[in-house]
């Protein structure tokens, strides 16, 4: 049974074998048989259809753009040239910079006082408007007696902000130069409460704080007044010691001499 069964199977191999070439004829389409049903092999490699050549790059043209033309006159593209965007036609197109815009009242934290009348502060120098600040090494002259005002001025602007925010009208951004104008601390102005105390002088150009100038002058407050009161010096009062020796201690009390009198 094992010899017959080898003979059928080597005679289905030898079938199979000599049947290919038809069964591979019959599975190609015509156009793709070459001679003798044999296919090429650039046929049998592809898909029997040859590759478009690649597209040539697009050359970039730049056309004439401008709204009084309706037909624009034949040009060279090499003879245009690329310029920048005209503005917006209204500025509601228009993309709003911080820097730009009208000054404004802006809450300036943590003032730093360089001066009385002068400030640091959010990256803002300011100078009160109608007054002229007093210099931080300015010296007054009271009674033949010299003293260093302009440090006692900037001290008082110090101790009554206390470090509070001032409400001042300033640019959107800080500029490079120092910016002149009027600030209040709540509802009081910063600028009249410095010349009403006589710790800043009025500008004579501006004329706002003429009155308060006056009043202070008359009575001799800040820099019209005189020197402040030098500090008493620090005094210990020493007891008197006597031969005394009420306690019986052997150390002689310290007081006054108790003297006797007598009963009534």
């Amino acid at each position: 049974m094992r010899p017959l069964a080898l003979v059928l199977a080597l005679g289905g191999i030898g079938a199979l074998v000599l049947a290919a070439p038809a069964l591979r004829d019959r599975a190609l389409p015509p156009d793709m048989a070459g001679p003798g049903g044999e296919p090429s092999i650039a046929e049998a490699a592809g898909d029997g259809r040859a590759a478009a050549p690649p597209a040539p790059a697009a050359a970039v043209m730049v056309r004439p753009v401008s709204p009084d033309i309706v037909a624009p006159p034949p040009l060279a593209p090499h003879s245009l040239e690329r310029i920048e965007p005209r503005e917006p036609l209204s500025p509601i197109g228009r993309v709003h910079a911080p820097s730009e815009g009208p000054p404004k009242e802006t809450a300036l934290h943590r003032p730093l006082v360089t001066q009385a009348g002068a400030f640091t502060a959010m990256g803002y120098t300011v100078v009160l408007a109608g007054l002229l600040p007093t210099p931080e090494d300015q010296t007054c002259v009271s009674a033949g007696v010299s003293w260093p005002c302009g440090a006692h001025a900037r001290t008082a602007f110090r101790n009554w902000l206390r470090g509070r925010a001032l409400a001042c009208v300033t640019p959107p951004a800080p500029p490079a130069e120092a910016v002149v104008t009027p600030c209040r601390l709540g509802k009081v102005d910063a600028g009249e409460w410095l010349v009403a105390q006589g710790w800043a002088q009025a500008d004579p150009a501006d004329g706002r704080y003429a009155v308060q100038a006056r009043a202070a002058r008359e009575a001799g407050r800040g820099l019209y007044g005189p020197a402040p009161a030098e500090a008493a010096p620090f005094a210990v009062t020493v007891p008197v010691l006597t031969d005394k020796d009420l306690t019986g201690t052997g150390i002689p009390d310290a007081g006054p001499e108790i003297t006797g009198g007598s009963g009534g």
